[in-house]
């Protein structure tokens, strides 16, 4: 198991991309969350999951949405804490 905190900056406001993001992890088979941060101006993931699963999400996540464009994404190594069974849209 591994565990990423994901952040992506450009157009990803009021687009659809969390539900996206949402999708992709549903698709992968990765537990956690993911809220949009406006401190930060960017979509946070936490994300957990096996190796193979997070790339493959990570890679889905960065390739955007039809309406969102991602500008920068930065992934953060993280202890994998256990404590998601599945995956959250929060706000």
């Amino acid at each position: 198991m591994k565990a990423y905190s994901i952040r992506i900056y450009g157009r990803v406001f009021n687009v659809g991309f969390r539900r996206y993001v949402h999708r992709y992890a549903l698709q992968c088979n990765v537990n956690g969350y993911v809220e949009n941060d406006y401190t930060d101006d960017c979509v946070h993931i936490e994300a957990e999951g096996e190796e193979e699963d997070l790339t493959r999400f990570s890679i889905l996540c960065g390739e955007g949405t039809p309406y969102s464009k991602v500008i920068d994404m930065k992934i953060e190594a993280k202890e994998v804490t256990g404590k998601y069974d599945d995956f959250q849209e929060l706000r």
